[in-house]
């Protein structure tokens, strides 16, 4: 069974409708996350080894330095790569680190930029850009993405 991390917005809060749904896919971690608070460090040593992080904005940040320190493939959605209200000051780790990103972006986002967050993704990224999708992802598409890309599902 799939260890799955799920990290809310920042404005968002813990468990729905998308937790409900990857609960039924595998083992889910979704706590409550409090980003301006957060010691990094501490919360990655409780995590173990998850199979896969995904995380939403905030979350999709905060998943994509995780997944950099434990080369775990993650899914983001609309990551806060930049325009972020404060800093972590906790960087990707470079180097050796081996994991897989997934970027779905809204064409329509108007919180963070899907332009400006193309600029700053590798080459073997992928990216899925989502017309019609602003800044919060509807489930419908939050479940199509996870079952064709992440749960190996057709």
């Amino acid at each position: 069974m799939k260890k799955i991390v799920y990290l809310h917005g920042l404005e968002s809060s813990q468990g729905g409708k998308k937790v409900e749904f990857l609960s039924t896919q595998g083992m889910v971690y979704a706590p409550a996350m409090d980003y301006k608070t957060l010691n990094l460090d501490k919360f990655i040593d409780t995590l173990g080894m998850p199979d896969l992080i995904i995380g939403s904005s905030m979350g999709g940040y905060v998943a994509d330095i995780i997944g950099s320190h434990l080369s775990v493939d993650v899914l983001l959605f609309n990551p806060a790569f930049h325009s972020r209200t404060f800093e972590l000051n906790f960087p990707l780790k470079h180097g050796n680190c081996k994991y897989n990103r997934i970027v779905v972006l809204g064409k329509n986002d108007d919180t963070i930029s899907p332009e400006v967050t193309k600029l700053l993704l590798n080459s073997n990224d992928q990216v899925k850009e989502i017309e019609g999708m602003g800044h919060r992802t509807p489930l419908s598409v939050f479940t199509d993405i996870c079952i064709k890309n992440i749960l190996n599902y057709d």
